[in-house]
């Protein structure tokens, strides 16, 4: 692997885009799939993964819980479970959830696909 500038002068343009483009691929890997709120909000009656947070005031008092992931539908400004339970999910006055981030749900081949060397590690073991 080349590590330093000098090394490319050395190399010709193919084998300097293939450097490139291998690096680029090992960064994108180590990108999170998670999108903030902030960033950008699902597609209305999009459902989605999401990382929230509980949060409850009580008098002068303010708490969020850990981070917990459901799915919800996005719709009109609201966060929906499956349950139909709906929650703002921004700007909280009372016990309600806080949205952090959300993430499309991956289809089945999405699935399949990026664990394509478990599933051969286990025919090769044929458990």
């Amino acid at each position: 692997m080349h590590t330093s500038l000098d090394d490319f002068t050395y190399l010709s343009h193919d084998e300097i885009a293939e450097n490139a483009f291998v690096k680029g691929a090992e960064w994108q890997a180590k990108q999170s799939p998670w999108i903030r709120v902030e960033e950008r909000l699902p597609d209305e009656g999009q459902r989605v993964l999401v990382g929230f947070l509980y949060y409850y005031k009580y008098d002068n008092r303010e708490a969020e819980s850990r981070k917990h992931i459901d799915i919800f539908t996005y719709e009109n400004g609201v966060w929906t479970t499956d349950c139909d339970i709906s929650y703002l999910g921004r700007n909280v006055q009372k016990d309600d959830i806080k949205v952090v981030c959300w993430m499309p749900i991956p289809s089945f081949d999405e699935i399949l696909e990026a664990n394509r060397d478990v599933l051969e590690r286990i025919k090769e073991k044929g458990d």
